[in-house]
């Protein structure tokens, strides 16, 4: 069995905690659209804010759960793309599809990271770093949890082209694209065209 860095644990149990509240604010319309553009500018602020000088109760949040890379780059990174992914599903998407690729999100890295660091033995084909057995966790896992919102139809290939596409590592312009932006657009967009087809 291997083990897992203690700082990449709690980022991951701290992704799926943020993630779950952010699902049920959505689910009882507690929190709009325009309101996470809100909250996602003030993160933004306060992310390069960061930078400069030190904000108590952030500070203590950046310290430990934020890589040390991102500490130097963009403080809270994981966090800005995920409510910016999030945000961009709920406007190009039906409620409905919206809600399962944030439920693949919350759940499809974070697990798959997880049981892979833990179970993992056999190297992925698509990312070193990376193992079949996590992959496989995330996908399932994620997309059981998915059918909440939407058919199975929808749910199970919109987890496995996300999970793909979390194996990749796309960049524009030198710039890498964080995993939190691309899962939901994925998952997303690629329910939205299954229900188009079906």
């Amino acid at each position: 069995m291997n083990k897992i860095n203690n700082t990449e644990l709690k980022r991951k149990i701290f992704h799926i905690l943020i993630g779950i509240i952010g699902i049920f604010l959505l689910i009882y319309n507690l929190i709009t659209p325009f309101q996470i553009f809100i909250i996602l500018i003030i993160g933004i602020f306060i992310s390069l804010l960061s930078l400069k000088i030190k904000i108590p109760l952030i500070s203590y949040f950046l310290n430990h759960f934020e890589r040390e890379k991102d500490m130097k780059e963009l403080p809270g990174r994981a966090v800005i793309f995920g409510v910016a992914g999030s945000l961009l599903v709920l406007k190009l998407f039906p409620k409905n599809i919206a809600l399962a690729s944030i439920t693949i999100l919350i759940f499809a890295d974070p697990l798959s990271h997880i049981i892979g660091r833990v179970f993992g033995k056999t190297k992925s084909f698509l990312d070193n770093k990376k193992n079949i057995e996590g992959h496989l966790s995330g996908f399932i896992i994620s997309s059981l949890l998915a059918m909440f919102f939407v058919p199975f139809c929808l749910a199970i290939p919109g987890a496995l082209i996300a999970m793909l596409f979390e194996s990749l590592v796309i960049e524009i312009q030198k710039i890498k694209l964080d995993d939190n932006l691309i899962i939901p657009l994925v998952a997303g967009t690629t329910m939205y065209l299954i229900r188009l087809i079906i």
